[in-house]
């Protein structure tokens, strides 16, 4: 695969190089005609932006971009709901709104000619929500920036600098993003309209791990009330990525291709990689590929150590069919995903192989009044952990093969109906299967403790779940705007028997087999929101959501007490060990938030976000202390999944504001997001009152950048709190607050952009809060070592190259 993507990525500098031949090839492709002085002879897009009940709306964000080259422009409606964007090359662009209290708008393919003027009407569709920040990968506005795109490994990286989010520390591609401080079990994520689950005992293949950052084109985070329409089975929000959409040939052309190719490269680790995509379509068919694969060493901390099994490797091939006919749209997505090894440093077992294969096919038809959109999707993953390379060479006892294989599969439809100007209906039905056999195979002269059986640690597990929703967004008039809707999800999950290696683990087998497996859980979630705006520049935001989430299959049924059984169950990073619990209830959460946007200056220079917001989980699951297990000088605990009462709550803020705008220095632009989080334990005896798991410190992020001519440049601080409020149930390590700089340039010429920069820039040494332990050297010591944090990367030096043809 390697050899194809470096074969495209030359292929795309030999086109970049020689635009005559590139044309020459694409006799029905987009022109770009010169006048006589040999400048682009430009043209424009003009445009009006109305609301459902067709009133002109005012400050609405408005940014085009050229689908060929990636160059956007952006600028804010007038008082008459206007826009116009002069002296645009020829080609094909995408057109994107964005209006408080709307849902996003795109128009695609739209076609600029030569001395000509595109007209366009946009109409705005009423938001479910405004707690939501949906982005696309480098463009402008509220998205992604340019920084972080380029230093993301996985896609869940591109999530860091969205308030709400902190990524729980995994191996390099399998990042767990944090959402108020809930993780992957307790977040809907959605990849492409699937719900994928982690077939792992130790969640090493996360859902946003079989996505790579260079097909994400859009990311939706829902956090705090969450729609019943994006929500169901979940307690703390919605994560949703997308790959680009498909874009066909627009009327007067017979053919619109697009490719591109890319290479990156990171010094700390010496991370290397390349991606590379072709589409070409008609009228009405269209077909593309995309492949990307990624290697990395062991990086080293800042103070030059190398923090072992931290290296991974992974492959992604994705094959896209897209069709349309009138108004209806058909995708189908079929997709290999393939990592041959990952390191877990804060794991005792790492990943020597993760193979996927997926089918998504979705299917969307705009209709006289309302619209309908559906997802029916696969996806078959082989998972396997052992003793990787680095712990090979630690004097451990034995190698442990531990396999998992898993499927998902289901479907969603969704169909919204305008009821009226001012209401919008939204009704839908879904269903999810999780199917999971996680069996461990002896290990040859290990009996009794590791044969001469095969260990069945989940057998035939099967988790069902069909949910029902309805809800109604009002827009009462240019102030008002409601949402209110319902849920219900009822799953079912269930088990087969199970044995042990021999009969020493006889006594829990029994007891298990013996015990009645079959559950159906029933849950009910509802939303209520109601957003007003005060002015122009301020919007205010009440709401109140409940939520539910059954528990998962190693939550529920992962059966044996023995220590060394246990210590491989587990998905925090934390060392310790985790026992299943078959009486487990759902988890019901009760959030209420509220969210206040200001806005500056004329046009807006300044806005500044604020959420506020609490949720009580009165059957959160946390756990029980069975056992202290000790180990040399250290001390782990072996705990049972259990139902207690806790409370989290917390503030997230986000902030722009344009510093300067200038023919010599272009513009100046500084971001900010910061958040503070406080969990807590309510019932549960001497625990009462002492904090969650994994609570990210209060944070903040600030980046000023630099627009100017063809060049972008930045510098971003991180800064992080130190970690004191910790688990004392699971012996959580404290770490000390730290300040990460960080710097950035990069240059976009027509087809090619071209980035450099640095991480962790003052090569600091720190510690990661949610990083877990260092369970590599509690190992490579034989527990002579007192487990520390791990710790993160020192400095970096990264570049990478885009080439789009």
């Amino acid at each position: 695969m390697k050899s194809k993507l470096w074969l495209a990525f030359a292929l795309a500098i030999v086109l970049t190089w020689h635009p005559v031949s590139l044309h020459a090839q694409r006799t029905s492709g987009a022109t770009t005609s010169r006048d006589d002085s040999g400048r682009f002879a430009a043209g424009a897009i003009d445009g009006v932006v109305r609301d459902p009940s067709g009133e002109l709306v005012r400050n609405a964000r408005v940014i085009v971009t050229n689908v060929s080259s990636g160059t956007l422009q952006s600028l804010l409606t007038g008082a008459d709901g206007r826009f116009r964007f002069h002296s645009l090359a020829p080609g094909i662009y995408r057109l994107t709104v964005r209006a408080a209290g709307f849902q996003i708008a795109v128009v695609s393919s739209l076609v600029v000619a030569s001395h000509r003027t595109t007209t366009v009407d946009v109409p705005l569709r009423i938001a479910q929500f405004s707690s939501q920040v949906e982005v696309e990968a480098q463009a402008s506005g509220r998205a992604v920036s340019e920084q972080t795109h380029d230093q993301s490994q996985n896609a869940a990286d591109l999530l860091s600098s969205i308030p709400g989010i902190s990524l729980r520390g995994n191996g390099q591609l399998s990042s767990i993003p944090m959402l108020h401080g809930l993780g992957d079990a307790q977040t809907k994520i959605v990849v492409n309209g699937m719900t994928v689950s982690a077939s792992c005992a130790n969640h090493m293949n996360p859902p946003l791990m079989y996505l790579p950052p260079s097909d994400a084109a859009r990311i939706t985070v829902i956090a705090g009330i969450t729609p019943v329409s994006e929500g169901g089975d979940s307690i703390s929000g919605t994560i949703s990525i997308q790959s680009q959409p498909p874009v066909f040939a627009p009327r007067g052309k017979h053919i619109y291709e697009q490719g591109a190719a890319s290479t990156f490269y990171r010094s700390n680790g010496s991370n290397y990689g390349g991606a590379a995509s072709e589409w070409i379509a008609g009228h009405s068919l269209g077909i593309g590929y995309s492949g990307s694969w990624t290697t990395s060493g062991d990086y080293t901390d800042g103070s030059g150590q190398r923090i072992t099994s931290t290296y991974a490797r992974g492959e992604d091939i994705t094959v896209t069919l897209a069709a349309r006919r009138g108004s209806s749209l058909f995708v189908l997505r079929a997709g290999l995903h393939r990592i041959p090894d990952q390191g877990f440093v804060n794991d005792r077992m790492d990943m020597v192989n993760n193979q996927a294969t997926r089918l998504n096919f979705h299917y969307r038809q705009t209709l006289h009044r309302g619209m309908i959109d559906a997802h029916v999707y696969y996806q078959n993953t082989a998972h396997t952990m052992n003793i990787g390379r680095d712990k090979a060479t630690f004097p451990m006892p034995m190698y442990m093969p531990m396999n998992s294989h898993g499927t998902d599969s289901g479907y969603n439809v969704q169909y919204e109906i305008p009821l009226s100007a001012r209401h919008t209906l939204r009704i839908g039905n879904g269903l999810h299967r999780f199917v999971l056999n996680d069996t461990w195979a002896p290990v040859p002269g290990q009996a009794p403790m590791m044969g001469p059986d095969t260990f069945l640690n989940i057998n035939n597990g099967r988790r069902t779940r069909v949910g029902t929703f309805a809800e109604i967004a009002s827009r009462w008039n240019p102030r008002w705007t409601t949402l209110f809707g319902a849920r219900n999800d009822t799953i079912w999950s269930n088990a087969g028997p199970v044995h042990g290696y021999s009969m020493m683990y006889a006594a829990d087998a029994a007891a298990f087999n013996a015990a009645r497996r079959a559950r159906t859980d029933a849950d009910f979630d509802a939303t209520v929101l109601v957003r007003y705006r005060l002015s122009h520049s301020a919007d205010i935001e009440l709401g109140y959501a409940r939520k539910s989430r059954a528990p998962g299959l190693y939550e529920r049924y992962a059966w044996s007490t023995s220590p060394m059984i246990s210590s491989m169950i587990g998905w925090f990073g934390d060392g310790n060990d985790y026992v299943g619990n078959l009486t487990l209830k759902p988890e019901v959460a009760h959030t209420m938030s509220g969210t206040v946007t200001l806005r500056g200056g004329t046009p807006a220079r300044v806005e500044l976000t604020a959420t506020p917001y609490v949720t009580w989980i009165p059957d959160y699951i946390d756990v029980n202390r069975i056992d202290i297990v000790t180990g040399g000088v250290n001390r782990f605990a072996q705990l049972r999944f259990a139902n207690h009462g806790a409370r989290i709550s917390g503030l997230d803020l986000s902030g722009s504001a344009s510093l300067w705008r200038s023919s010599a220095f272009g513009k100046g632009t500084l971001t900010a997001v910061g958040g503070w989080l406080h969990g807590v334990r309510l019932d549960d005896g001497a625990y009462t009152g002492t904090g969650l798991y994994d609570i990210m410190p209060p944070h903040a992020r600030f980046e000023i950048s630099q627009d100017y001519e063809h060049w972008r440049n930045g510098i971003a601080v991180q800064v992080v709190d130190r970690k004191s409020d910790v688990d004392p149930l699971r012996f959580e390590r404290q770490t000390p607050g730290y300040a990460l700089v960080g710097i950035h340039t990069a240059y976009r010429r027509g087809p090619l952009r071209a980035s450099a920069g640095a991480m962790n820039l003052a090569n600091r040494e720190y510690e990661m809060p949610l990083g877990g332990v260092n369970m590599d050297r509690y190992l490579a010591h034989e527990s002579t070592a007192r487990v520390e944090p791990v710790a993160g990367p020192g400095r970096s030096v990264y570049g990478s190259l885009d080439f789009r043809f």
